[in-house]
């Protein structure tokens, strides 16, 4: 019986350490395409998506923000006032007929403080990131006490432009997932976005519109919201992707994969700067996003959309 107990315990942990290290990059963002945006929705596939049978957020997630280096006051501030303008917003509700098979669904709303809910990190692991230095990078201000442990939390990793991190910018912009790493015990949900700032013509729509791209004029903050939103989505309909899938495409991935890059309808404001989101008075670009055409599970056929449509297509 202590042999067979002591197998048991050998094969927890060795499927906790997998788990640890499971490589969330396969859920990344890939960088924009060149040239032209995609021509068409879910790059020419059919617009379904899949539910997988794993869960979604039931509960309105809160978002919190580690800010790696030196993010100044104006970039922080544009950020941190796109997750104040979000939640309720017909943006956000894109995602609310996403559910699972407890027969709850992703309610459209967020909770989120820039008081609380925001660290700013002076590069206390240097400048030389990957995923583990980010995790332990957000388990260390978790256990400082500069951020709550929140198994209903999304942590956003937001890396400076002159933080090296070997694919950034390359593979991919930014990406999502679960991981036991940053609290033993829990399943957190969390998402590295590196700063287009470093790459506008790579992680930003500075690739189809230059400097007209950035509504507030702050390539940094206007590029990493759209990335934000991505990872946001995702990790609304699929918090914890490859451990218990949720909603994942048949051919383009996961909810916002399957409208990347595509901006929709686009707006000019007094400046010449392009928007597509006008939130509480305040301008954002971002990409559509996936929505379902009904509340039911299955493959479900879907459209990208800029915000919510009330009558499915």
């Amino acid at each position: 019986m202590k042999k067979h107990l002591l197998g048991l315990a050998l094969a927890a942990s060795l499927m906790s350490c997998a788990f640890a290290q499971t490589d969330n990059t396969a859920n990344a963002l890939r960088p924009a395409p060149k040239g032209q945006p995609p021509s068409t929705q879910c790059n020419g596939n059919p617009c379904e998506i899949s539910y997988n049978g794993g869960p979604v957020f039931e509960d309105a997630p809160t978002v919190y923000i580690l800010y790696y280096g030196s993010w100044s006051s104006t970039d922080m501030g544009i950020i941190n006032g796109y997750w104040s303008d979000l939640s309720g917003s017909k943006q956000e509700k894109i995602n609310i007929r996403y559910g699972d098979s407890s027969g709850k669904h992703v309610t459209g709303t967020l909770n989120f403080n820039p008081s609380t809910d925001t660290y700013q990190d002076n590069y206390s692991l240097g400048k030389n990131m990957n995923d583990t230095l980010l995790q332990e990078a957000i388990a260390n201000a978790i256990k400082a006490g500069h951020l709550p442990s929140d198994s209903n939390g999304i942590y956003f990793g937001l890396t400076y432009k002159d933080v090296s991190w070997s694919g950034m910018c390359t593979s991919y912009c930014g990406y999502h997932g679960p991981t036991n790493s940053i609290v033993k015990g829990e399943i957190i949900k969390y998402s590295f976005v590196g700063d287009p700032g470093q790459c506008v013509n790579n992680c930003s729509f500075a690739f189809e519109y230059g400097s007209k791209a950035f509504p507030n004029e702050d390539p940094d903050a206007d590029g990493t919201i759209n990335i934000m939103w991505h990872e946001f989505s995702e990790s609304s309909s699929d918090p914890e992707v490859n451990l218990s899938t949720a909603w994942a495409g048949n051919a383009c991935g996961e909810s916002g994969d399957c409208c990347a890059w595509l901006s929709g309808n686009i707006k000019t404001d007094t400046n010449g700067n392009y928007y597509n989101e006008l939130i509480s008075g305040h301008e954002y670009l971002t990409q559509m996003m996936l929505e379902l055409d009904k509340k039911q599970l299955g493959t479900v056929i879907s459209h990208c959309e800029n915000v919510f449509e009330k009558k499915p297509h």
